[in-house]
């Protein structure tokens, strides 16, 4: 596999990890909020 296919797959599956951790992160914050809210 030629180095620029490589660094195009590895770039690729870091924007998914990037993508996927700022997902799951908002989705902590707004159950957060969410238990704040209703359990306070």
């Amino acid at each position: 596999m030629p180095d620029d296919q490589m660094l195009h797959e590895h770039q690729k599956t870091w924007h998914g990890f990037v993508k996927l951790i700022t997902y799951s992160t908002a989705a902590v914050i707004v159950t957060l909020v969410l238990m704040a809210f209703f359990l306070l």
